[in-house]
């Protein structure tokens, strides 16, 4: 029986990673690039014509003169910087896309020449099977056995005594049984080969994927990009929006975006005042805002939300299905006029479309989303736009976790990757309490977050932007609350979850709101440092008592983030985690605060689970960045199958079983002073507290 071998590797290859071709690639490329030559040179020609404009005096030209200025030559920039931003991402993604298309050719010539061996191997082994007369029932895909089965005579040795066809045997095996243990060894490392060169065609598969996925997110994040994600799907209105940001008109016609409405003659009987201008800065107080909301007649409430959408969507107090609706209706306003908003504004916009799209896809294919979406907060008036998302229905939930980002945490920057990691908490709080819908977790991105010190920000050593964002969110706080308090549901476990300089806002704001409702526990990721002089312990945060003499404040630090504890050493601000430290001891410059409850982080394989290896709260990359700056892929705070997430939800749905709590370490205070060596350095250290 002839063994049949493919001849054809590609067969064995399933899906393609070889799709188009670079030279494609390349000229869409030179598109974009023409494209930008063309804004540079139009630029240069409307700034000639604004100069010599600018001699000549009339009122038609001085209109002309200012359209210019406002908007022909900021268009042609904003052009030539989205056409350029597009030329590196297509040169980048030609790269890569060239790189996968080699190896994957090199992968199929490798399956190809695996197949020919093992086409060799066959013929040679039924060549040896035919002499020594035995059958050949192997699959190609098997390979022969590495031992030679035992020869067979044929009628011509029926005359041989015993001993002669035991000679006779013994022969046929020398002769031929190395040969076959040859065939059949290479045989069985071309099936090695070809198994080998199927995942790393899968990978080379989920690699084009990725490039493509990078690819689209950084033609998104171009100032077109941003401007077709936030229009509307037709192609007049994409025409239109695009064509009146870039130059204030589409064929004569142009459109002003009309101001946030703020103020209504029955706002008055919401907040006392007809004004909501203060809403998000100076909210009024939550409780006196529920009560008020439930005194208004269904009609009013609905004209409050449909014709001052702004206040009422940021007013803590009011039930969140009623914040969410009004957000909505912002988000339409602002859709419906980009041409007014900055670039970070259509960025978080174009975001928050991608939440929204994904949760009516979701509602479409499961009949529900998964988890629901709810607009808490959406503030597009200020410098720095600023959203809280909530995944799970905050009205009727019977555990509420508020989070609370860190450094590089502005709403533009920051809310895709929060949008991950809460989904991760969802995930992970609805296994642990049997996937019954009772949680809920809001991604907080209110306040202007510090940027990274490598960028030439050093905000991150100050507390300034923690103590100006943490009224907000202690009024959130509040609101959650008195929403609940006055609703039908009852009012929630709410928990607050804090990462990194979220830390220091999210305590000092615990600090802020009433003694009579304090949150039910707060967990710290990777602490940048408490702020000691609005928190000297622990005991001024309005955290409940898990048990009698220990309030429910617990937290982590894994061991390969050596960003955090250089971030709090390095202002002297208060450490939660007393085993942090930094390649620069500077960790040495923080007080440790006492009577935190500390958990690990760093992986569990007992319960195949994960450790952190880096700061983020979702890591990307084969390796963890410099100084663990971030996390690598699969291992940030809150990544899936992580010890810290899986800790996180077991906490925050208060299903704390008795192996986590026993593995909890209640952490010692520890101040510092500085001791004078003989040469006059200074060396800070830790010592035991006095008051210890």
């Amino acid at each position: 029986m002839t063994i049949y071998v493919p001849v054809d590797g590609a067969t064995l290859l399933e899906g393609t990673p070889v799709v188009g071709s670079v030279d494609e690639i390349n000229a869409i490329g030179r598109f974009a690039q023409d494209v930008a030559s063309d804004a540079m040179q139009y630029a240069a020609d409307v700034q000639n014509a604004r100069f010599t404009l600018g001699s000549e005096k009339s009122t038609a030209l001085a209109t002309l003169s200012t359209k210019i200025s406002e908007f022909l030559l900021p268009g042609a920039n904003t052009v030539f910087r989205a056409a350029s931003d597009a030329k590196s991402a297509l040169d980048a993604y030609a790269s890569e896309v060239d790189r996968i298309h080699d190896s994957a050719e090199r992968t199929r010539q490798g399956v190809d020449d695996a197949l020919s061996e093992i086409h060799q191997c066959t013929v040679q082994i039924e060549s040896i099977a035919a002499v020594i007369r035995v059958e050949t029932p192997y699959e190609w895909s098997v390979g022969a056995p590495g031992v030679m089965p035992q020869p067979q005579l044929g009628s011509q040795a029926r005359d041989l005594d015993a001993d002669q066809r035991e000679l006779a045997v013994q022969h046929l095996h020398s002769m031929h049984e190395h040969e076959w243990m040859r065939a059949a060894s290479i045989w069985q490392a071309a099936l090695v080969s070809i198994q080998d060169a199927k995942t790393t065609w899968s990978n080379l598969i989920e690699e084009r994927r990725r490039a493509e996925e990078r690819l689209i997110g950084a033609l998104d994040d171009t100032a077109i990009g941003q401007l077709l994600n936030v229009s509307s799907d037709s192609a007049e209105a994409r025409t239109f929006t695009i064509a009146v940001t870039i130059s204030g008109e589409l064929w004569g016609t142009s459109e002003d975006a009309p101001e946030t409405k703020k103020s209504h003659p029955l706002l008055t009987k919401l907040l006392g005042t007809e004004s909501g201008e203060r809403t998000w800065d100076h909210p009024p107080d939550p409780e006196t805002v529920a009560v008020n909301w439930a005194a208004l007649e269904p009609v009013e409430r609905e004209r409050l939300i449909n014709e001052v959408p702004w206040v009422v969507g940021n007013l803590p107090g009011l039930p969140y299905g009623v914040r969410d609706a009004a957000n909505r209706k912002m988000v339409e306003f602002y859709q419906q006029h980009p041409q007014a908003m900055t670039p970070e504004q259509l960025q978080l916009l174009a975001d928050i479309r991608e939440i929204l799209k994904l949760e009516a896809d979701q509602e479409e294919q499961f009949g529900e989303g998964r988890p629901p979406i709810q607009l808490v907060a959406l503030d597009m008036t200020s410098e720095v736009p600023k959203t809280a998302v909530g995944y799970g229905d905050l009205d009727t939930v019977t555990h509420t976790t508020w989070q609370v980002a860190g450094m590089n945490s502005d709403a533009h920057l920051a809310l895709e990757g929060w949008d991950e990691a809460s989904r991760h908490v969802y995930s992970a709080q609805n296994k642990v309490s049997g996937f019954s819908g009772s949680t809920a977790t809001v991604a907080w991105l209110g306040y202007d977050a510090p940027n990274s010190p490598v960028t030439g920000d050093f905000g991150v050593l100050s507390v300034d932007a923690a103590r100006a964002g943490a009224p907000r969110f202690a009024a959130e706080l509040e609101g959650a609350h008195a929403a609940r308090s006055a609703g039908e549901s009852g009012v929630p476990e709410v928990n607050v979850l804090a990462h990194s300089y979220g830390t220091t806002l999210a305590t000092f704001a615990l600090t802020l709101i009433g003694e009579d409702h304090p949150v039910d526990s707060l967990t710290m990721l990777g602490s940048a440092g408490l702020d000691t002089e609005k928190v000297p312990s622990y005991e001024v945060l309005r955290v409940r008592e898990l048990t009698a003499g220990q309030k429910a404040i617990f937290t982590t630090h894994a061991s390969g983030d050596h960003l955090a504890p250089f971030g709090a050493g390095f202002p002297g601000r208060g450490q939660p985690n007393p085993d942090a430290r930094d390649p620069f001891h500077l960790y040495l410059q923080s007080p440790v605060y006492a009577g935190g409850l500390s958990f690990s982080s760093e992986g569990d394989p007992s319960q195949n689970l994960e450790e952190t290896d880096g700061h983020s709260t979702i890591g990307e990359g084969d390796r963890p960045g410099i100084v663990g700056m971030s996390a690598s892929e699969g291992h940030g705070y809150l990544d899936v199958r992580t010890q810290s997430l899986d800790t996180v939800a077991k906490i925050t749905t208060g299903l704390i079983d008795p192996d986590l709590r026993r593995s909890f370490t209640r952490t010692e205070g520890m101040c510092v002073e500085a001791i004078t060596g003989v040469d006059g350095t200074v060396t800070p250290i830790r010592v035991r507290c006095e008051a210890e």
